[in-house]
């Protein structure tokens, strides 16, 4: 993914983070460039949740700082941080029968579009198939997911180089034809010079779709660089605490993990 850089960056400095006596991430240093697209992998309880909601600002640091285009977020107003980084949690919550239609308008609300006849909402909604009168509460999981993860792409929508996106496991409940699609919008958006963190368990769709990977284990940096650089067997076998089989050709040139328990 080749991106237009650009100037702005978003960057963690020293960032530790310690609830009730255990701590989570250890001095971790982090910069996601502008047209870049940085992928966080790592073993569940590695950190890279919780360094996701503190780069977004959802949590705060026990030590260290966070910078948006060199300012501390804490100064930029809540609608300026809402125009600048759009962001997908894991677990994105509504309790309110909304439409697909309204929920991903929501993405717009910062630009002062509310009413869900946007044509970024309608674009979003052809583009994925979306059934735009359906309400939200009746939709499945991996439905659910495909409607916040559009609300989040309208937020960034033709922002280029002046916005971030955020997104903690976007694919985990979309089956081929959706992952496909939103990797060609993702690599879209690189191009135009958005800077993009996205936390991933999918070693070969890491591989296919980043700048540069993290490699994250009980909260510090195991390896970072390149695909080339970073899935090195050794560092994923430190990484992961397993045994990694190497691939054949095409996409599995890099590497399967076998995470048996």
């Amino acid at each position: 993914a080749k991106g237009k850089v650009s100037d702005l960056n978003l960057s963690a400095r020293n960032i530790s983070f310690a609830i009730k006596g255990r701590h989570i991430l250890h001095d971790m240093d982090l910069e996601v460039q502008g047209g870049k697209t940085t992928v966080l992998l790592g073993p569940n309880g590695a950190g890279k949740s919780t360094l996701m909601k503190i780069l977004s600002g959802y949590l705060k640091a026990s030590d260290g700082e966070v910078m948006i285009a060199g300012c501390d977020p804490a100064k930029i107003s809540l609608k300026a941080r809402a125009r600048m980084l759009g962001v997908l949690t894991q677990r994105s919550s509504l309790e309110f029968p909304f439409t697909a239609r309204e929920v991903i308008a929501m993405g717009r609300m910062p630009f002062g579009v509310s009413e869900g006849f946007d044509e970024v909402t309608q674009e979003l909604l052809g583009m994925f198939g979306v059934a735009a009168d359906q309400s939200y509460l009746t939709m499945s999981g991996g439905e659910q997911q495909l409607v916040q993860l559009c609300r989040v792409f309208a937020q960034v929508w033709g922002r280029g180089s002046e916005a971030f996106l955020l997104l903690d496991e976007p694919m985990t409940a979309l089956d081929l034809r959706y992952q496909s699609k939103i990797v060609s919008i993702l690599k879209k958006f690189s191009s135009q010079g958005l800077g993009q963190l996205v936390v991933m368990h999918d070693i070969n769709l890491a591989a296919e779709l980043a700048d540069e990977i993290v490699l994250m284990s009980s909260g510090k940096v195991i390896a970072k660089g390149s695909a080339a650089e970073a899935l090195k067997v050794d560092n994923l076998e430190r990484t992961f605490d397993t045994v990694i089989n190497q691939l054949g050709g095409g996409r599995d040139r890099y590497f399967r993990a076998e995470l048996e328990k």
